[in-house]
C-alpha cells in the first residue's frame, strides 16, 4: 500500500480500533495501560481489525522462544523497563503476523497492507500530544530506517532485531528522534517458500512505550537510552528449531 494512502486510513483505523471492544477490535484498557498493546499495533501496522489471542510475557527467554502463529491467531508481547526500583516501561516488543498470510487464510482484504513499525509510534505520538496539548507538545522525528536484515540466514534475524540499540536521540537543535527496530518475512515470497512455516508470516516491531515518550517530551528523562538484550544462543524445546 503506497506510503500516502496509509497515511490516510491510519486515522480513521485508529478511531475505528478506540470505538470497538471485544472481538474484531482493541479494547485500550485505560490511559498508560499495556495490557493489549500489541494486539492493536497488530491492527495498526498492517490495517485490520482481526483481534488475535495475545500473550503477556514477563519472562524475556519466554518471549524469545515463542513465535506468531497463523492457527490458532496468536501474537506476542514483551515490555522492557527501567532498572531502577519504578520498573517504568520504555519499549514494547510485539511478534505479529504479516499482512499477505493473514490476507492468505482469512480472505483478501483481512489486511490493507504491510506497514512499518513507526505507524504505531506515530499513533502513540499523536495520542501524547493530545493529552500534552498540541501548542505544548515539541515536534518528533520518527527515523524512517527500521528494517534489520540478516543477508547470510534470514531465519536467524530475530537475535539481530533483538540485539541493544539506542532507541531515542536528540539533534544539535534538540529534536528528539525516536528510532526503531523491525523485520517482516512474508508468507507468499517464494524465495522463502523452502524456510520452516513458523518462520514465515511473521512481522516483528520495537515500539516506543507511551509513558515514556510523553517523559521525554516534558524533559523529565533524557534520551539515549540503550534498549535490547544480546541472544546469542537459546535454550529450545525439541523440534522448535532456532530462536525466532
Amino acid at each position: 500500500m503506497p506510503p500516502e494512502l496509509r497515511a490516510l486510513l491510519l486515522p480513521a483505523l485508529a478511531m475505528t480500533l478506540s470505538a470497538c471492544t471485544g472481538a474484531g477490535g482493541s479494547s485500550r484498557a485505560g490511559p498508560g495501560s499495556l495490557d493489549d498493546f500489541c494486539l492493536e499495533a497488530q491492527q495498526v501496522v498492517v490495517g485490520t481489525t482481526v483481534s488475535p489471542a495475545l500473550t503477556v510475557h514477563e519472562n524475556f527467554d519466554a518471549f524469545v522462544l515463542s513465535k506468531a502463529l497463523i492457527d490458532p491467531l496468536s501474537i506476542q508481547q514483551f515490555v522492557w523497563r527501567e532498572e531502577n526500583e519504578g520498573r517504568a516501561p520504555v519499549m514494547i516488543s510485539c511478534k505479529l503476523k504479516s499482512a499477505d498470510h493473514l490476507n492468505d487464510s482469512f480472505g483478501a482484504g483481512t489486511a490493507a497492507g504491510n506497514g512499518l513499525c513507526q505507524d504505531m509510534n506515530r499513533l502513540t505520538y499523536s495520542r501524547v500530544r493530545a493529552t500534552l496539548g498540541a501548542a505544548a507538545t515539541p515536534a518528533v522525528v520518527f527515523d524512517p530506517v527500521e528494517a534489520v536484515i540478516n543477508e547470510e540466514n534470514r531465519g536467524l534475524t530475530g537475535p539481530d532485531w533483538l540485539k541493544p540499540y539506542e532507541m531515542t536521540w536528540r539533534d544539535e537543535s534538540g529534536v528528539l528522534h525516536v528510532r526503531t527496530k523491525g523485520f517482516r518475512v512474508d508468507w507468499l515470497d517464494p524465495a522463502l517458500a523452502e524456510m520452516p512455516p513458523r518462520f514465515r508470516g511473521i512481522q516483528y516491531c520495537h515500539f516506543i512505550a507511551p509513558e515514556y515518550l510523553a517523559r521525554l517530551l516534558r524533559n523529565e528523562v533524557e534520551a539515549g537510552i540503550q534498549v535490547g538484550k544480546e541472544v546469542v544462543t537459546a535454550p529450545q524445546p525439541a523440534g522448535t528449531g532456532e530462536p525466532r
